[in-house]
């Protein structure tokens, strides 16, 4: 039987206070522009509304008014399934308007919706800030505690069992009929308008099973009303050690399935180059250890590591793994 023990690690700690963190012995760090910038304050878009991964920019944007000299300051501007935001930022192409967004955003979003008119490749890559994975869930009164006895359970009832996501064509959408095509199993998408809606239906029985991330499910698996089986990812996840990958469990096309969040600026940036690499630099300085990794971890976020370029080749890897999975489901949002 899967532990839940393990989707609950860091429950204390996501209780640490903004003001502990504001308070955190933090080294001091040299202040001053980089290659002349910033020259004024540093507006940061999020193209999603005012809850999510996003909000966890906030959580270094005093740290690096220390560094450079100048406020960054996170606005949220939601719509389109981030176009809206997203086109802000290209059109604000002063130098000091970044975007953090989602690959979900910049990637996933122009594969299955037609004519989306952002793409990632119209941004320069700055910094990777965190990821997290998928997780899948039962609902608690399915007599299943394994996938493999998920699967024997489908298949007994071929379209029978109801699956949820948040929207047709979003990655939890995908992730779940990737499963179902690599375990044969039949089972009907129902689609929700938020990760709330459809974990609430999952936890009503109306949904017998469904992809959510490990921090949204905490609350309702200590709860006892949800089940977690399997996650995607290469290892097994920090903040879900008995959880055992997909790959582990003969399903290994999951291993690079994860929803990021970066740092990006428009194409063509008036924002030098080498300031780009100070900011990546001391993004990665800050996720290296201190209050804001403690503070990802507890939300079960894994933390972003790399360089712009390294960032790059996880957008580049993603588009040609999403344009696969698309290709192959020929899942499309209809407009």
């Amino acid at each position: 039987m899967i532990s839940r023990r393990s989707v609950l690690l860091g429950t204390t700690a996501a209780g640490m206070s903004a003001a502990g963190l504001a308070m955190s012995d933090r080294p001091a760090r040299a202040q001053g522009a980089v290659g002349g910038w910033p020259t004024r304050p540093v507006r940061v878009v999020s193209p999603a509304g005012a809850a999510g991964p996003s909000q966890n920019f906030r959580l270094y944007a005093e740290q690096l008014r220390d560094r450079f000299g100048q406020t960054f300051v996170l606005e949220n501007v939601p719509g389109g399934s981030g176009a809206i935001g997203a086109q802000q930022v290209l059109r604000s192409n002063d130098g000091h308007t970044l975007v953090m967004a989602s690959n979900s955003a910049i990637v996933l979003a122009p594969l299955v919706i037609p004519n989306f008119p952002v793409h990632y490749t119209q941004f320069e890559p700055i910094a990777l800030m965190l990821r997290f994975r998928f997780l899948l869930l039962v609902n608690h009164d399915l007599p299943v505690r394994s996938l493999a006895e998920l699967v024997a359970y489908a298949k007994e009832r071929p379209g029978k069992l109801n699956f949820g996501s948040p929207g047709v064509g979003t990655g939890g959408h995908l992730v779940t009929e990737v499963l179902v095509r690599r375990t044969g199993i039949k089972a009907t998408h129902v689609p929700y308008k938020s990760t709330t809606q459809q974990m609430m239906e999952t936890a009503q029985g109306t949904l017998q099973f469904t992809f959510d991330t490990i921090g949204n499910a905490r609350p309702m698996v200590e709860a006892g009303k949800l089940i977690p089986l399997a996650v995607t990812g290469a290892q097994r996840a920090e903040t879900a050690p008995d959880i055992p990958t997909l790959g582990e469990l003969g399903y290994p096309d999951f291993e690079n399935m994860f929803v990021t969040n970066g740092l990006l600026a428009p194409k063509g940036t008036s924002m030098p180059r080498s300031a780009m690499n100070a900011l990546a630099a001391e993004i990665a300085r800050l996720n290296s250890a201190g209050p804001v990794p403690e503070r990802l971890k507890a939300q079960a976020y894994e933390i972003g590591m790399g360089t712009p370029a390294d960032y790059a080749a996880s957008l580049e890897a993603d588009h040609k793994m999403w344009s696969a999975i698309v290709k192959e489901t020929g899942i499309k949002v209809e407009l």
